[in-house]
């Protein structure tokens, strides 16, 4: 089927997003766009289309009102991967009959084609959408959107564009049972955690280790890292958390149900058993996660300065700020050599809009065993960087995704399968031909 095939021919083109600008091939990102515009021509007919950095894409499809516009986004960068341990290589789009394989089949050009798909099929039907919609897909999605979705908000920005709500990856169908019910859960995004990476540099005396002082610079580093992990930000528990508790109560015991209704009263006992599991533990407080270290150049030599990189993530209700304050107090001499990127937390998104009741009404129809619940992520989009031109943005990607699965955004093996694919497609079809 075309559809397959458009998927393959994405993939195999590797769009591998470097955070120096100057590693990436922006030759397979400007064949990328020309790829889109061969393969779907009657959406470059009908639609209009916007370069932004020159490898931002941003349709325009005009609809039957002025009514506030809505805007479907994806990214088509990926990030790097070798061919080691891959069933199928990384970068051929082979199809078994089954699955897909690749990188991006899930992260994000799968979805991003299914949105293609989805609006070429509903054009083909003569379908005009009720406001205008906007499919923006970004290109450095994965280190940080610099280049990428923040010059589109920009753009938006400054054309006074403004949003009734975005709709971006996130969120997917997963078993239940991680969050202690039977039926599949829809979890969808309604905020992310501020994404963050700090260089702290310590400073020691240099010279020859067999007459080493009482504290070398690897070793003040040491002792801050360890003192960070130990003494964390504060637990919390915040308004999405507490939406997502009080949307899984009605599938809880008569016991539990009435602890999730009323989360800030045994918020001391609902902390305890969130905090036993790392994806829930994520959700209750700011976290500080050491990535990168660096020091020395021999191993008899003291080095004269050691750094390590903590990537900060921060939660609805603490700054960026605030958080290094935090760090400061631990009482350790250090200074921020270098801050790699720098993001506050986004705004919470309405759990009873319009967007969100839509995006549950279509995962009714695709996914009707499953059950929609609101909460944070932990990772970051691009569409953090909208917030100022959207009433609300949410995050779901239409896929039901085993814990394998996931493990593969990412990682070894990526591929999607051909019954997620194309219920994504019909999910964006339903999303869009339904909307009021």
């Amino acid at each position: 089927m075309d559809a397959i095939k458009h998927l393959q021919d994405a993939i195999r083109l590797a769009t591998v997003s470097h955070s120096d600008p100057y590693e990436t091939d922006w030759s397979v990102f400007r064949e990328f766009g020309e790829f889109v515009a061969e393969a779907y021509p009657l959406i470059h007919e009908k639609m209009n289309l916007q370069l932004v950095n020159d490898f931002g894409l941003i349709y325009h499809w005009s609809g039957s009102s002025d009514e506030k516009p809505l805007m479907l986004t994806a990214h088509y960068d990926v990030v790097a991967a070798t061919d080691e341990d891959w069933e199928h290589p990384p970068f051929s789009g082979h199809d078994d009959g089954e699955r897909i394989w690749g990188r991006g089949t899930l992260d994000d050009k799968g979805s991003l084609i299914a949105i293609m798909e989805a609006a070429n099929s509903l054009l083909e039907a003569e379908y005009q959408p009720p406001y205008d919609i906007y499919l923006v897909f970004g290109f450095d999605e994965e280190v940080g959107g610099e280049l990428g979705a923040k010059e589109m908000a920009r753009y938006f920005e400054e054309n006074r564009i403004h949003f009734r709500y975005i709709l971006d990856e996130g969120g997917a169908v997963t078993e239940g049972k991680s969050l202690g019910i039977e039926p599949d859960v829809a979890v969808i995004g309604i905020a992310e955690k501020g994404n963050n990476s700090f260089r702290f540099l310590f400073h020691g005396e240099e010279g020859h280790s067999s007459m080493p002082p009482k504290s070398s610079a690897v070793g003040k580093m040491a002792a801050f890292i360890h003192d960070a992990e130990n003494k964390p930000p504060k637990l919390r528990m915040t308004e999405t958390l507490e939406a997502t508790l009080k949307a899984l109560a009605p599938y809880k015991s008569k016991a539990e149900a009435f602890v999730m209704r009323n989360p800030g009263l045994f918020s001391p006992l609902l902390s305890r058993i969130l905090l036993k599991n790392k994806q829930t533990a994520a959700m209750l407080r700011s976290t500080i996660a050491f990535t990168m270290t660096e020091a020395g150049t021999g191993h008899n030599v003291l080095p004269r300065t050691a750094s390590c990189v903590a990537n900060i993530r921060v939660l609805q209700g603490d700054t960026v700020e605030g958080i290094l304050d935090h760090l400061r107090s631990l009482g350790h001499d250090f200074e921020i050599a270098e801050e790699i990127m720098i993001n506050e937390a986004t705004t919470i998104s309405d759990v009873n809009g319009e967007g969100m009741g839509h995006i549950k009404e279509t995962i009714a129809k695709i996914y009707p065993d499953a059950v929609a619940l609101p909460y944070l992520m932990v990772g970051g989009t691009d569409s953090r960087f909208y917030d100022k031109v959207s009433d609300n943005t949410y995050r779901f990607l239409p896929n039901k995704l085993s814990g394998k699965e996931l493990d593969t955004v990412h990682g070894r093996g990526e591929y999607i399968s051909h019954e997620n694919f194309f219920k994504m497609i019909e999910f964006y079809t339903e999303f869009m031909i339904n909307l009021k």
